[in-house]
């Protein structure tokens, strides 16, 4: 279907939108690979008896995704945009997979029923036509299709991004037959397709409205294109070469099978002349029609061969470790690991090969997520769909193909405890706080946790008894004190904001935030 969407873009698309002078950055060579990758993805043609493309693209999306930790912190704009990503985070591992199969995918928002909807579009379903000179995607042709009652909708979505301002169109085609485009119908003529605009213009962005997650490996079946290439690209004729040797196990298997040759005077048959065999009887005896080509007088013969399957599953597992290391992979990933070499040097070398990759991906995954919502905050302005205000975008990846999460989570809190680090960092890195949130749990856990007689001061400051008396009126100990101090001292070197001072004696003091402001603004 992609070469055939790509040949209609390409006739008719392109003048349908008046688009007749732009050109598509996709090379006839990135035609066929992307759909070469489709189909050995899908288990068709080579690829389709171990299924190893689908098990490395898989494989790849579990080491990206599965120790993933991604947090909105920033007030009701944040919550808001974080409960409209949830879904696809959700979901990002399946995508993930489809992305490193492929060799990218787009992430593309729009607004549905008062929400914001992610559509994943797979590296054969777009159509790139213009990328800015960092390598960003600017411009292209989204597909989608919908199979009713015997039609074929199709519709053709189209961006482009120039300096400030993204012009989208959007068309749709009606077909009796999936060998023709069809003719061009209204957006409403489709439910699921009737409150999308023709055509829309948003201005006043840095950035496409959709983003481009790329897979960053070196793209050497064209040198000079944009797009990323599949995770198994380099490994294609291996993975051929693993099939064929697969293929030859089983037929090993196959023909080594137990038989036992009879005469045919010893089978029974019926009154038409077939054998009157259950299934596995047929399987396990073959009837033999002269009996002098089994041993003379005897009526039966056992075939019984000595299989060869350990030379084929050595050659076998000889492949699959070529796999591995043309897809970066650590041995033992799909290869058998018992006759991976065991010692330390070599195991932390056949990881470190894997780690890079994987780190490679979810830097490029990152900026994709950065990217996806930005334009999620943009739409959401736009449309008046979430109160107004800022977020913060947070990303643990985990190093759980290197080290050990426990025991790297475990030396974090001792280095906190023994003071090598502050210990909010400690919150931040492992409790998925945000630094303002980290700083204040610390100073809270700090004043509950004192003890003790504690300096007493006036209200103008000044030594007076067993408390300290802010101008608010809260009556502090002397552990709480300092920590205000520190607060204020932090303040002042400009290692906080205002905000995150005021947001901080808040929750720690138990006063209100215009208090704390009053609080820390008369102190300096």
């Amino acid at each position: 279907m992609f070469e055939k969407m790509l040949q209609w873009i390409k006739s008719t698309i392109l003048k349908l939108m008046g688009q007749e002078n732009t050109s598509l950055t996709i090379s006839p060579r990135m035609e066929n690979m992307i759909a070469l990758w489709a189909k050995m993805y899908e288990g068709i043609g080579s690829g389709g008896s171990l299924r190893l493309p689908a098990s490395i693209a898989s494989e790849f999306a579990r080491l990206v995704v599965v120790e993933s930790e991604i947090n909105l912190t920033g007030g009701a704009r944040a919550d808001w945009i974080r409960g409209q990503f949830e879904p696809f985070q959700g979901r990002m591992r399946e995508y993930v997979e489809y992305a490193c199969a492929l060799g990218g995918a787009v992430f593309k928002p729009y607004v549905s029923g008062g929400g914001i909807v992610i559509d994943v579009v797979q590296a054969d379903c777009f159509f790139p036509t213009a990328f800015d000179t960092s390598g960003r995607l600017t411009g292209a042709i989204f597909t989608d299709q919908i199979t009713r009652s015997g039609k074929i909708y199709t519709r053709v979505e189209r961006h482009e991004f120039i300096q400030d301002k993204e012009t989208i169109q959007n068309k749709a085609f009606q077909s009796n037959s999936i060998a023709a485009l069809g003719g061009e119908i209204p957006l409403t003529a489709v439910p699921e397709w009737a409150d999308i605009a023709p055509e829309a213009e948003i201005s006043g962005i840095d950035r496409p409205l959709f983003a481009y997650f790329k897979i960053p490996l070196a793209n050497n079946k064209d040198r000079h294109s944009p797009l990323g290439v599949s995770v198994f690209a380099n490994a294609v004729d291996a993975i051929r070469d693993a099939d064929e040797q697969y293929g030859r196990l089983m037929w090993e298997y196959d023909g080594g099978q137990m038989a036992i040759d009879v005469a045919a005077s010893a089978v029974r048959t019926n009154q038409d002349g077939s054998v009157n065999m259950d299934r596995r009887e047929q399987r396990l005896y073959r009837r033999t029609l002269e009996q002098s080509k089994i041993g003379g007088t005897d009526f039966y013969h056992a075939f019984t061969p000595t299989l060869r399957d350990g030379s084929y599953i050595s050659g076998l597992d000889s492949i699959l470790k070529k796999i591995e290391f043309q897809c970066s992979l650590a041995y033992g990933t799909i290869s058998d690991p018992s006759t991976v070499e065991k010692t330390a040097t070599e195991l932390k070398i056949s990881k470190q090969r894997s780690y890079s990759a994987v780190s490679d991906i979810q830097r490029a995954l990152q900026n994709a997520l950065d990217d996806l919502i930005y334009a999620m905050d943009k739409l959401a302005t736009l449309y008046q769909l979430a109160p107004a205000g800022t977020y913060e975008i947070a990303y643990n990846w985990h190093d759980g193909v290197l080290q050990d999460e426990e025991a790297q989570r475990q030396q974090d809190k001792d280095d906190a405890l023994n003071g090598f680090v502050p210990k909010w960092r400690y919150n931040k890195d492992w409790r998925g706080m945000s630094e303002e949130e980290a700083r204040a749990a610390v100073t809270e856990a700090q004043m509950e946790s004192s003890s003790g007689p504690s300096l007493m001061f006036d209200d103008t400051g000044s030594q007076g008894g067993d408390n300290v008396t802010t101008e608010t009126g809260k009556s502090l100990n002397g552990v709480q004190t300092q920590a205000l101090i520190n607060v204020m001292g932090q303040y002042a070197s400009g290692a906080i904001t205002l905000g995150q001072g005021v947001n901080i004696i808040s929750t720690a003091i138990g006063i209100s935030k215009a208090q704390a402001r009053e609080l820390i603004e008369g102190a300096m």
